[in-house]
């Protein structure tokens, strides 16, 4: 959590993201094309996470990712770059992968048009990837939240959950009385939040608006922010506005705007400004980021030989014996970040994490390493590690070293002509092979 008083870096890349209900359904047509206006001109944002939104025509496609509600509701969520000011182009998340294994999870979620995710590349920043979230209440708005956060899961152990910004309407707040009986589910809603890796901002942003006048909470210390508007005057917070602790450290400040209230929405805009000093970290979770490092720090070539590499291995996988009691897998790759030369290795996973065969590993430096050292049954005794050797150095154009007990390597390159590369591939499926067999009892 960051220090509300500590000093703000003076230097860095500013851009603002906020989040905003634009409560599309019952505003007239020209109260929607007002608020459209006060996108661009008014709202002080470069990105906003939008809900109860319906998007234009004359906005460029690729500033923009909408789904609608759809059914009685021809109205969704949104992520907008609204500042022209900002080379911003969106694209839409729909997918991601985690460091656990090979499949795949839709981020289009239980309720598709209730949850937006998309990645924003700033220059000076890097991508952020933005959500937009809103709890659609049937009935409850407690079980979509519930279902939205197990949703969103693997998001944030894929590649693109290091810097995140999340906000939305989650028709769910706990600016309520301490005795009310929602509390208790709508605070294990905001905790759950809070879970994936997030920071409510307006608890860490130095500058920020007063909290809601005599808040029903009764806390001490009150963070909660007057977004809505229920009956009359009286204020509450349904919407809300996070962000991963590696951005949260650079919000500066929070805004809001009241003076929407009645004229373009029933909601209010929630604004932060971030001063980022630095680009993101390098975040490698997943084949697809170690590849695109690979091909940064080692030329393209290397980049698609890594690709042809892994897709065998996936293939490899998909071939592997089922229905055992321990059935093996070839798909989830370990990576090693914290290194000044990252490496992405395969494993084939007998037991995973007790009992695992190694076989080959790459580094972003464009190298093949034969994981000779780690090597377990049958595949331990020298004479087996001697017979991969000599069935790798018949390939031709490699000169492996004969370390059967350390970590020779060949460069990638040496594996881009497809004949070379699939002798390589078979010696490693001969292995795996074999390892099943002697490990597993299979015939």
């Amino acid at each position: 959590m960051v220090d509300s008083n500590s000093e703000v870096p003076q230097q860095g890349t500013k851009v603002s993201i906020g989040t905003w209900n634009m409560d599309h359904w019952k505003r007239t047509v020209q109260q929607r094309m007002d608020a459209w206006e006060y996108l661009g001109s008014k709202a002080g944002a470069d990105i906003m996470l939008l809900q109860e939104s319906g998007v234009p025509a004359g906005i460029s496609r690729s500033r923009y990712v909408h789904r609608e509600l759809a059914g009685s509701r021809p109205w969704g969520s949104a992520v907008v770059a609204c500042s022209d000011a900002a080379d911003l182009e969106l694209k839409e998340i729909d997918a991601v992968r985690t460091r656990y294994g090979s499949t795949r999870f839709s981020m289009l979620g239980s309720t598709p048009g209730a949850v937006i995710v998309a990645r924003a590349d700033v220059p000076g920043i890097g991508p952020i990837t933005c959500i937009s979230v809103y709890g659609v209440i049937n009935v409850y708005a407690q079980t979509t939240m519930y279902r939205i956060v197990a949703d969103l899961i693997p998001l944030f152990d894929s590649s693109d959950g290091e810097r995140v910004v999340l906000g939305g309407d989650f028709n769910v707040t706990d600016a309520i009385r301490r005795d009310s009986v929602e509390l208790p589910r709508y605070r294990a809603i905001l905790n759950a939040v809070e879970s994936l890796g997030l920071v409510n901002l307006a608890r860490v942003a130095h500058e920020r608006p007063d909290p809601i006048p005599d808040c029903p909470c009764g806390e001490k210390h009150c963070y909660h922010l007057h977004t809505y508007n229920w009956g009359g005057n009286q204020g509450t917070q349904l919407d809300w506005l996070y962000a991963t602790p590696d951005l949260a450290k650079h919000c500066t400040g929070i805004r809001l705007d009241h003076e929407v209230f009645g004229k373009l929405s029933d909601h209010a805009p929630i604004v932060a400004d971030f001063n980022v000093v630095s680009e993101a970290p390098l975040r490698i979770v997943d084949p697809e980021s170690f590849v695109k490092e690979l091909g940064a720090r080692s030329g393209p070539e290397c980049a698609r030989t890594a690709d042809e590499l892994i897709a065998w291995a996936l293939r490899k996988h998909e071939s592997l014996p089922r229905g055992q009691r321990r059935m093996p897998a070839y798909d989830r790759f370990y990576f090693s970040t914290d290194v000044k030369d990252p490496q992405m290795w395969f494993q084939l996973d007998l037991n995973y994490p007790d009992d695992v065969q190694w076989t080959f590993s790459f580094t972003t430096s464009g190298t093949v390493r034969i994981q000779f050292r780690y090597m377990q049954e049958p595949f331990d005794l020298m004479e087996a590690r001697e017979r991969i050797w000599s069935e790798i150095n018949q390939i031709p154009g490699v000169d492996l070293d004969r370390r059967l007990t350390g970590l020779p390597s060949i460069p990638i390159q040496c594996l881009a002509n497809p004949e070379t590369r699939t002798r390589f591939e078979r010696v490693f499926s001969d292995m795996i092979e074999e390892t099943i067999r002697a490990r597993l009892n299979l015939e």
